[in-house]
Order: C-alpha cells, then sequence, then structure tokens
C-alpha cells in the first residue's frame, strides 16, 4: 500500500513540479532521478577458480552493489527506489537479463575465452561492465598460428631444428599445442592472462608433413643431414612456416647457388709431389673437382661427378678420398663398386694414389669377409652382382665412401640390384657417370635416390612433375629440374676443358647389301608380314618377344649372313660391310697405327678374330667371358698388340686404350650414348693423336631407318645436365612400321 502511494505521489510529482505546491517535511527528503542508470557488472578474476561476474544497481559514487533481487520497483516497473531516491532503470533483454536476475555467476578456466568473445560483449552493451585489473588483462587471441622453423648447421653436417608457433608477438612451444590439441581443448592457457585458439587442421597438416620427413628426434627437436636440405626447405614451404635459419645454415644455402670451385686448387706438398712422381698432372679442371668433392664431403653432401669419359673421374674421386682420410682420421672403410671388367684398373690407381693404404677387390668365389673385421681402415673394390648377393652382410658395415663407377647401372630402381646398393650404409656417397641419363629423365631420380633420398621427390611424383613434361617437350620442366640437381652434380665437357686433346674426326661409310644378303634381309621382312599387320591395326605387341628379335636378326644380315644362317665359310665375299672393315683394318696396320673394333655380336668378333689369325695380326680379344683383361688391355697399350676386337657392352666403359687412333663400329648400338661411351675409350686424356672414329652403315636397311630415329630422339639429357644422351629404344607405332618396310 505504501509502495503504491509512492507511486502515484512519483507520478504527481512528475506532472506538478514545476507548479508551487506546498511540501511536507519528509516530502522534501525524496530524490527523483530523471537520467535512468544501467545495471553494472563487477568482474574479477581468480587463476584458480576463473572469472566471477557480480551484476546490478547502485547509483553514482555508492559503492554497494544491489542485486536485482532486492530492488523495490514502483508498480509499472520503471523506478526503483533505493534510500530516499528513486531511480529510472534500464532492463537489459535475452541471455544477459538472466545474469541480471541470478544477480551473480562463475565462469571456469576453461571458459574464459567464450566468456570473454561472446558474453562480454553482450555484458559491455547493456551493463556497465567493471573489470578489475587482473581480469582486465587477460586476452584471449584468435589470430592465426604460424608455424617457426629454427634451423642450424653443425660443423658435421647435420641441420637441427624445432618447431614453435607465433600469434601477434608471442611464441608458443609446439608441445604445449599439441598437448592442448590431445586434451580436446579448443584454446590453450598460454600464461594466466593469455589464451590462443588452436586451429587443428594447420597442426594436423604441419604434423603430418613432420611425419613424412622422416627426421630423427632429438632432445631439443629434430635432425636431417644437410644432404636432405631440400626437403626441410620444402616441408616449410609447404607448412607455410616461417624460417629462423642460424648463420652457418644461411652460408650453406648461399653456397648451393653460388659455389665456385676453384681451378688452383691445393693439395698438400707431399701428395702434390707423390702424384707427380707417379705420372699424374693434374690439369686446372681436375683441381676445381677435387674442390668440389671436397665441399660436398665438408657439407656432408652428395653428388654426380659427370665429366666426360676420358676425363679423369677415377683420379679426381680418388684424391677427393686420400683427402678424406687425411683431414678426418676416420677408420671406417671405403667401397668402391664397379664394373667386373675395371676391378684391377682401379686397384692400379689407389696404389699410385694413396701409396700406402690397403686394397682389397672383394669377388670371386675366394673373397673373404675377414677383412672388414680389420681394425684398420681399407679400401674394397667389389662387384654390382657381388653386392646384391653379400647385401645382408655389406649392409651391416658403416662404409666411410661409397662410390659407384658406371652408376648408371642402378638406373632401373626397381631391380634387386639398385635396391641393394641403396641400403648401404655411407657417410660419403659419389657417383661416377659419363652419361648419368641414357633414355629417359627418371633414371636421374634413381641415381638422386641411391645419393639424397627424397631430393628429387618421391618417384611418382617426379615422373608426373618432370618426366612427362620434358618427354613432352617442356623446356621448363627440363631447365627446372636442373636448377633443383645443380650444385650436386659436376658436369664438363671434353670440348670445354680439354683444350690440347686432339681432335675427333668421325667418318660414316656406307656399304650395300650383296645378293646373299638381299635374299635373307627379304625373306626375313617377308615372314613378318602378319607381324606388320598387327602394327597397323593397333594391336598390342611385346616388344622384347616378338620386336627385338626380329630386329636383332635384321642387323646381323647387316654385318655378314654368317651371323643369321650359321654358314661361316667362307667369311670374305659375302658382305661389302665385313670386307670393307678388313680393308680398313690393314690400311690402319700398314700406316704403324693400331685400331679398336665393337660390335654387339659375339658371332662378328668370331669371324674377324678369324681373319686376324690368317693374317697373323696381333691382337687381342674382350668380351664378357674374358678374363684377365688389364693383362689384355697392358699388351695393347704397350703396342704389342695392333688390334682389339671388343664388345660393346662389355668393353664400351672403365677402361682405357689411348694407345689405338682408330675406332670402328661395325654395328648401330640402339643408343648412340654407348657408342660415344665406347669411343671415349681411346677418346681422352693422353691421347696424343688424332682419332678417327669410323662407322659402317648398310643402304636402304635398318641401319639407315635406325640411324634417322634416334637422331630425332636426341637432346632429353641435354636439356637437363648438358649431356649428350638418347630417348628410349622403344620405337612409336610410326617408327616400328619404318624400321620393318620392305626393302625397296
Amino acid at each position: 500500500m505504501a509502495l503504491l502511494f509512492l507511486t502515484l505521489s512519483l507520478q504527481f510529482y512528475l506532472i506538478y513540479e514545476k507548479k508551487e505546491i506546498p511540501e511536507t517535511k519528509q516530502s522534501k527528503t525524496v530524490k527523483i532521478l530523471s537520467d535512468p542508470i544501467k545495471p553494472t557488472a563487477e568482474i574479477t578474476y581468480d587463476n584458480d577458480s576463473g572469472i566471477h561476474v557480480k551484476t546490478g544497481y547502485k547509483l553514482k559514487n555508492q559503492h554497494n552493489l544491489i542485486t536485482a533481487d532486492k530492488l523495490k520497483l514502483t508498480s509499472d516497473g520503471k523506478f526503483t527506489r533505493i534510500g530516499n531516491t528513486f531511480v529510472p532503470i534500464e532492463k537489459p533483454t535475452g541471455k544477459v537479463a538472466e545474469l541480471l536476475m541470478q544477480g551473480e555467476a562463475t565462469f571456469g578456466l576453461d571458459e574464459i575465452p567464450e566468456f570473454f568473445l561472446r558474453d562480454l560483449v553482450m555484458i559491455k552493451n547493456e551493463f556497465n561492465a567493471v573489470l578489475t585489473d587482473l581480469a582486465g588483462k587477460i586476452q584471449i587471441i584468435t589470430d592465426p598460428l604460424v608455424p617457426v622453423v629454427k634451423v642450424e648447421k653443425d660443423p658435421q653436417g647435420w641441420l637441427d631444428f624445432d618447431i614453435h608457433y607465433t600469434s601477434r608477438d608471442l611464441s608458443i612451444p609446439r608441445n604445449l599445442i599439441l598437448k592442448a590439441k590431445a586434451e580436446e581443448n579448443k584454446y590453450l592457457q598460454l600464461d594466466q592472462s593469455t589464451w590462443i585458439k588452436l586451429d587443428n587442421n594447420a597442426i594436423d597438416q604441419t604434423e603430418k608433413k613432420l611425419r613424412e620427413l622422416e627426421a630423427d628426434i632429438t632432445s631439443e627437436g629434430f635432425r636431417l643431414p644437410a644432404s636432405e636440405f631440400a626437403s626441410l626447405e620444402e616441408f616449410i614451404d609447404k607448412i607455410g612456416g616461417k624460417r629462423v635459419l642460424s648463420e652457418a645454415y644461411q652460408e650453406f644455402l648461399n653456397q648451393l647457388s653460388g659455389f665456385q670451385a676453384d681451378e688452383e686448387f691445393q693439395l698438400s706438398e707431399d701428395l702434390e709431389q707423390q702424384l707427380k712422381t707417379h705420372g699424374f698432372n693434374i690439369r686446372p679442371y681436375q683441381r676445381a673437382g677435387i674442390h668440389w668433392l671436397e665441399w660436398l664431403r665438408q657439407n656432408q653432401l652428395h653428388g654426380v661427378l659427370a665429366d666426360d669419359m676420358g676425363l679423369g673421374k677415377t683420379m679426381q674421386s680418388l684424391i677427393a678420398l686420400r683427402l678424406g682420410y687425411e683431414d678426418s682420421k676416420i677408420k671406417n672403410h671405403s667401397l668402391i663398386i664397379a664394373p667386373k671388367s675395371v676391378l684391377q684398373h682401379w686397384e692400379n690407381e689407389i696404389n699410385r694414389i694413396f701409396y700406402f693404404f690397403r686394397v682389397y677387390i672383394y669377388h670371386g668365389s675366394n673373397r673373404s669377409r675377414k677383412i672388414f673385421r680389420s681394425s684398420m681402415p681399407y679400401i674394397f673394390i667389389t662387384t654390382y652382382e657381388t653386392v646384391a648377393r653379400d647385401i645382408d652382410f655389406l649392409a651391416t658395415i658403416p662404409f666411410y665412401y661409397l662410390i659407384l663407377d658406371e652408376a648408371t647401372r642402378i638406373k632401373n630402381p626397381d631391380t634387386q640390384r639398385s635396391q641393394a646398393i641403396k641400403s648401404l650404409n655411407a657417410k660419403h656417397r659419389l657417383a661416377l657417370s659419363g652419361i648419368p641419363v641414357e633414355n629417359r629423365p627418371a633414371e636421374l631420380w634413381s641415381l638422386f635416390d641411391f645419393l639424397m633420398k627424397g631430393h628429387l621427390g618421391k618417384h611418382g611424383t617426379f615422373v608426373r612433375l618432370y618426366e612427362e613434361s620434358i618427354m613432352a617437350g617442356q623446356t621448363s620442366a627440363a631447365q627446372q629440374l636442373g636448377r633443383r640437381i645443380k650444385p650436386f652434380l659436376l658436369r664438363r665437357k671434353k670440348e670445354a676443358v680439354a683444350n690440347d686433346l686432339p681432335p675427333k674426326i668421325i667418318l660414316t661409310e656406307w656399304v650395300d647389301l650383296t645378293e646373299e644378303q638381299r635374299n635373307l634381309y627379304g625373306t626375313l621382312q617377308d615372314s613378318m608380314k602378319n607381324l606388320r599387320s598387327s602394327i597397323m591395326r593397333g594391336d598390342y605387341v611385346n616388344y622384347t618377344t616378338n620386336i627385338l628379335p626380329v630386329l636383332t636378326k635384321l642387323k646381323q644380315i647387316c654385318d655378314h649372313p654368317a651371323l643369321f644362317t650359321g654358314e661361316t665359310e667362307p667369311i670374305m665375299g659375302r658382305s661389302d660391310k665385313f670386307d670393307f672393315i678388313i680393308e680398313k683394318i690393314d690400311e690402319i696396320i700398314d700406316n704403324g697405327e693400331q685400331v679398336i673394333i665393337f660390335s654387339h655380336f659375339l658371332g662378328m668378333l668370331s669371324l674377324l678374330e678369324n681373319i686376324m689369325r690368317e693374317k697373323r695380326f696381333s691382337y687381342i680379344r674382350i668380351d664378357g667371358s674374358t678374363n684377365q683383361r688389364q693383362s689384355l688391355i697392358d699388351k695393347f697399350n704397350d703396342g704389342t698388340a695392333k688390334v682389339a676386337l671388343l664388345s660393346i657392352m662389355a668393353a664400351g666403359y672403365g677402361i682405357n686404350l689411348t694407345a689405338a687412333n682408330h675406332v670402328i663400329h661395325a654395328d648401330r648400338w640402339w643408343n648412340p650414348a654407348v657408342e660415344d661411351q665406347a669411343t671415349d675409350r681411346v677418346h681422352r686424356i693422353g691421347q696424343k693423336k688424332t682419332v678417327f672414329i669410323h662407322h659402317f652403315l648398310t643402304n636402304g636397311t635398318l641401319e639407315e631407318k635406325i640411324d634417322r630415329l634416334l637422331s630425332k630422339k636426341r637432346g632429353i639429357a641435354d636439356q637437363i645436365i648438358g649431356a649428350a644422351s638418347e630417348g628410349e629404344h622403344r620405337w612409336s607405332r610410326e617408327e616400328l612400321l619404318e624400321l620393318l618396310k620392305p626393302l625397296d
């Protein structure tokens, strides 16, 4: 009843407040304010329990907060009486109205981020929000989390790195991020007043890429060998990370793009003198090569020495190996893997360059494993086949250097040989190859998979990004690949560095089929009509079982009909090519010079051997079955033998035959790069005479067509590494039809 009276009195007062109406003494103590008051929210923070919110009303200069349920309201609810003062009030709506009616509420630590981002915004709109100093310092950071990768390079060639995150100017350890995520928190409380919003997608992506990197875990973070720097750089890019690089690592990156090999690089005085004593004259480009190999070793990197055949890859690699042993004082063994035909050559060169070192050819049925237990370092020399057979044992040995001679022997990544060699354990890896790409860019991938696993990505990715584009003629892909491998591949051509090397003159001589050859050739082609028809219809034709045997027989007929018929008598007078080769040999010997003849048919070598015996020419023969090759090579190089009959696959690499200055290719190999390599057994450092290369080709036959078709496929390796290389010898439909086309 009293509150109703006060309400009526209040209304009467507002109507007549400007009129002179007599008041009682009591009425004069009543104050009625015209400005409404907003509710007040007092917000405090305790870092153990969380946020406490207390709501209510209070007048200006009044300290006590009156909760909503304690208010004395007029009947219309528009005014409240606080003491003798009537004040119009504002009433909030929605969720904050409930908070006002409750009078107080507590929000736990895990609720604080959402309270500040959502509830506090609404409170500030409809309340006088009063935050204590501690509560006012709270910040909820929702900016994106950015991974930061800090990289250092130690003197031993390791890349040590750790990962943390930043948001605004704050640094957040990775372990705290992962712990909060594992607890399924949406926010990470960094300290008593700071919460960071987690971005689970970004965190998951970073962790996924980190697992794929396969880095070693250390007490301070992670570790990779310096040779995998590209994988680390790619990882940082993929996660959108920031880099913090040490001075040593930055210098390392600078050298990758700007390292200059020194052509005046000096060895120790003792080593320089020893090499001179053993007949080594180190050329400027070879000094630069040794310097580059030293740079690789000092930075724990691996590479391909891809100099032209004959420029001294063996010598450069062995000098670098000796420098490594002298500098590191390491006691681990080293392993050199080479074709069987050059094992003795490697042993000879090691003895010349090291003089004092222990060498063991690990090959043959009597090979001993006991020597590997020696406490003194050995240089072991073995073959690719031996490694594949003994891989379970060899894979347990921590080698110092692992050197591959003729490294393209691991160009197929799926072979047992390649997989075995890639599983060997070595501190330093070096590949030697005058032709690092023979047929297709993926061969280069396999080589780098041995040297620096992951540097060229996964095989399928490499084929998609590089090989398919390069084979389609996209020079940009070749250039991009070239830039990626540039720091780890050193390639010098003879014409650029060996200015004193005598010229090489290529002579192509054309001959015709004899009547016997023409009949055999035509009959064989007639028998292939069904094969040609299948190809024309687009039917599947197996290259290995259907095409290659036919092409081989056609080539044999071009060399000599006896290779096809088996009738070896008479030899002369049945093939113009064969007769011209014999005439050329006669001419060369009459001039007091020496000659080597390459063929990939053993039968052709046997026919030539018969004539050499008839003419009483001193000769040597090397094919896949030959033992004691080095003694035969020495016999030829000292002039005792005037003619060398060589299988192109057995003797086309890894040997020096500079006593000759004539090379005859009796038949065309599928890949001219193999022919070039064979030719360079003669045209190499140490050769003093002009070298003549003789090709004998048969008019109107597949030899002419193969020569033309292979010319079209040149250029793949030139685009990538500047080396001469050829395309795949699996012909297209149109090319097969051209090869099998009948004689005119």
